[in-house]
């Protein structure tokens, strides 16, 4: 896999000064939290999401009258069994999805690299950061996803096995439409020599609109439940990984 060209160039992006970023503590662990997107930009990536080419919109699964789950770009965690699929979607996809969500790439992008001076590149071969759409039916509390650690890094071949040249990780979440009521992410803290994953200090940071949430390690996580008042709520949210691999942070999903 090459890392060595960007997807797209040049790396210095255009965006928002430096930006405030507030640490989350639970137990010996930290999140963070950045406003990135002002609500008039909010608005431009939702119109964005609705108009979305279908050819890249991937239905996940649909309860009639309930819920429903699409993504925008195909993750590698719905592709791990079939990775060649996997990289086949992300060389068709990834230009069209920049160029589409462009505002929103490269905020993100330029973000992260003031924060660690480095650059922000993305592989040919794996999916650039998506997004999740649910859709409520009606109202109610609506469950979110299972509790796991993305450890995505691991599941790469070309990094699983460069994994010595693998310096850190970063994994980041911006929500641009929610429910009504409201949804987050769950976090726990390790136990302290355990070898089991979780099961220390917990934390639901609940998201608000163009506020990015990131951590800088792997944590037991889950998507947080999704609060309807009314029918017709939707839950919409960038998402993606970044590897640091040889002085540049790959980004995918």
């Amino acid at each position: 896999m090459s890392v060595t060209h960007p997807v797209v160039g040049p790396v210095t992006r255009p965006g928002a000064a430096a930006t405030r970023v507030d640490q989350i503590r639970f137990g010996a662990s930290s999140a963070f939290c950045a406003e990135l997107f002002t609500p008039a930009e909010v608005a431009e990536v939702i119109a964005a999401v609705h108009h979305v080419p279908a050819r890249l919109r991937h239905e996940c699964w649909r309860e009639p009258g309930v819920s429903s789950m699409a993504t925008i770009g195909e993750p590698l965690y719905r592709n791990r069994e079939r990775f060649d699929y996997y990289t086949t979607c992300a060389r068709a996809e990834n230009r069209p999805l920049y160029r589409h969500f462009r505002l929103a790439h490269e905020r993100v992008a330029t973000f992260f690299e003031r924060r660690y001076g480095l650059p922000v590149v993305y592989a040919e071969e794996l999916a650039i950061p998506g997004f999740h759409v649910f859709s409520f039916d009606g109202p109610g509390e609506f469950g979110g996803g299972t509790w796991h650690v993305d450890v995505l890094q691991a599941q790469v071949p070309f990094f699983a096995a460069h994994g010595d040249q693998v310096k850190g990780v970063v994994n980041f979440t911006v929500p641009f439409e929610l429910p009504d009521g409201g949804s987050g992410m769950d976090l726990e803290d390790d136990i302290n020599g355990s070898f089991r994953r979780g099961g220390g200090e917990a934390v639901t940071i609940p998201y608000l609109p163009g506020v990015m949430m990131f951590t800088e390690s792997d944590y037991w996580h889950r998507i947080g439940a999704s609060h309807c008042h009314h029918a017709g709520g939707r839950r919409v949210t960038l998402q993606g990984h970044g590897v640091l691999y040889r002085g540049r942070w790959v980004f995918f999903w």
